[in-house]
């Protein structure tokens, strides 16, 4: 497509298509604004911000560069600092594109609805000033935006057209059966529509003619059996034979006709049970957290009446968390870069298979669930290696102390089953990497795992080994789809 983008101007509903960053300054923004809020757009708008201490040009090539596989499926623009603080100020702190970061905006965007904005990603500016991300994030970009494409329905108008040719093309299928476009020719010669000069060799000729058919006729009535058969009757056999050809192709072609519609209405119902699976796991999930919200909300209710009880009223309502207690990662990609942060939980798995898990997690929940698990395990080992814990991190999920993360029991697993433990196929999988001075061969099996969602056949898992014992560290070997089992193998 980028050819064609060079000559031609392309346009999704109120967003330009280039094969460039459009560079927006100052009151420019109202074209911006125009195609975020185009209830026509169907693909996604790339936002880069600005506050002007970014050198315009490299910024600008930089978000190119991430953007390079996109082109006819996203619009992109690069802000300058005015026009970033204009685009923030009629969009809302919910839906703001900081400097330094590029926003993904999806269709349908909705300024008036915080909780829309947890659908539209934003990249850190860490992840796009980082050289070994760009290759990575340029093709998860390009994933994004081929997803959103792919998940929009087609136009009431193509869709319309689309219905109507599919049944005319139906009708001509029906209309085929007995209908016989060609017509043989007969075995009566047909009569010139002059009178021509008869000589003594055309009369020689036709004689001939009819003592050929003659003979024909005499033949064919003693292979057919018919007595009384004529040219006219062999016409008509004939016609029946190529009635019978048509029929024929035309039942093999409605037969391809029905086995097409059957096999998308066979798609059909296995995206409907999909979805219905998903959407049953996603309420169970549902049900779970507001379970631990209202339990939260309740304690913490309790204790504020306790301290205002015990006249401490001021700090039962003023104390907050800080915002580095609160804040998550809003993707696996964002996840994998704070794991530094963490000084006892070492991440040796493929960071692919933990990526991969962001195009089905589109608000970044499994995510944030997932670093949840992490302070877990990094305030099991801390508690460890002060002895304040001697137990497993079952046991300290089951007793977990004041002031430690907390993750329910029944969403952690100290082992696998028997029957994945003494499955060859299923134990090389769990079989994952950890440092040479944990084990010499570079791998152990890592049974022990939390279950971060319940999500149909991807339901995520994260596996680790516990070498608190030995190195005072937690090695993290695979964050993921859910390994394969005998029930989801």
């Amino acid at each position: 497509l980028a050819p064609m983008l060079e000559i031609i101007d392309a346009w999704d509903g109120a967003a330009r298509l280039t094969t460039r960053p459009i560079v927006i300054r100052g009151d420019e923004v109202d074209e911006v604004h125009r195609a975020l809020l185009d209830a026509e757009r169907r693909g996604v708008v790339f936002v880069a911000g600005n506050d002007d201490s970014l050198p315009s040009v490299p910024w600008t090539n930089r978000i190119a560069n991430l953007t390079r596989f996109t082109n006819g499926m996203a619009s992109c623009y690069v802000l300058d600092g005015e026009a970033t603080q204009l685009l923030n100020d009629r969009l809302g702190q919910a839906h703001a594109v900081l400097p330094g970061r590029l926003r993904t905006y999806r269709s349908q965007v909705q300024p008036d609805s915080v909780v829309d904005g947890l659908r539209h990603r934003v990249l850190s500016a860490e992840r796009i000033a980082d050289d070994n991300e760009q290759p990575r994030l340029a093709r998860v970009l390009a994933s994004n935006a081929q997803l959103q494409a792919l998940e929009q329905p087609l136009p009431a108008s193509v869709a319309r057209v689309h219905r109507m040719l599919e049944r005319i093309a139906d009708d001509m299928l029906v209309h085929r059966l007995g209908d016989v476009s060609s017509k043989r020719p007969s075995l009566v010669p047909s009569q010139p529509k002059a009178a021509a000069v008869e000589t003594r060799e055309s009369d020689r000729r036709q004689d001939d003619v009819s003592a050929q058919q003659g003979m024909l006729l005499d033949y064919l009535k003693i292979k057919v059996g018919i007595d009384d058969l004529t040219v006219d009757r062999i016409d008509e056999i004939v016609r029946l034979i190529e009635v019978g050809r048509s029929s024929q192709e035309a039942q093999k072609d409605i037969a391809s006709r029905f086995a097409q519609l059957q096999a998308e209405l066979d798609e059909t119902q296995k995206a409907y049970h999909d979805v219905k699976w998903q959407l049953d796991d996603e309420q169970i999930e549902n049900r779970d957290a507001v379970e631990r919200l209202t339990r939260a909300a309740e304690t913490e209710r309790t204790l504020r009446h306790r301290l205002a009880s015990m006249g401490q009223a001021e700090v039962a309502w003023t104390a907050q968390p800080s915002e580095a207690d609160v804040s998550r990662p809003d993707s696996f990609g964002e996840l994998l870069r704070w794991l530094p942060r963490l000084q006892h939980v070492v991440f040796t798995g493929d960071p692919d298979c933990a990526e991969e898990l962001d195009s089905n997690d589109p608000l970044g929940a499994w995510a944030s669930k997932t670093w949840d698990a992490m302070l877990v395990l990094q305030d099991y080992a801390a508690a460890k290696a002060d002895g304040r814990w001697a137990r497993d991190v079952h046991g300290f999920l089951e007793n977990t102390p004041d002031g430690c993360h907390e993750w329910p029991t029944r969403r952690h697993a100290r082992d696998e089953s028997e029957e994945v433990r003494t499955n060859p196929a299923f134990r090389r999988r769990r079989l994952l990497p950890v440092p040479a001075s944990v084990v010499q061969t570079g791998r152990i099996f890592m049974g022990a795992h939390f279950k971060i969602v319940q999500f149909a056949m991807i339901s995520p898992r994260m596996h680790y080994y516990d070498d608190t014992a030995q190195s005072g560290r937690i090695y993290v070997g695979y964050i993921g789809r859910h390994l394969p089992t005998g029930q989801t193998n």
